[in-house]
């Protein structure tokens, strides 16, 4: 079985975006969990949690309905 890399991290320092929306800097401890090969960061770590949960009922399920379409 090959693993597949992650993409990489932002600058520590740049805006990223939120799966809520917002704008946050990122630094290396930033909230953060891949999804679709590709990094969602979250404002708190609750907000994490719920995702990891379920992630159809958290702030990011607007973008994932979008997504599939």
């Amino acid at each position: 079985m090959v693993a597949r890399s992650q993409p990489p991290l932002p600058a520590p320092g740049s805006e990223v975006k939120t799966a809520c929306g917002g704008l946050t800097k990122f630094i290396a401890a930033s909230p953060r969990a891949l999804h679709k090969d590709r990094w969602v960061f979250f404002c708190l770590a609750v907000c994490l949690q719920e995702f990891e949960q379920n992630p159809a009922a958290s702030c990011y399920a607007g973008q994932i309905a979008a997504e599939e379409g």
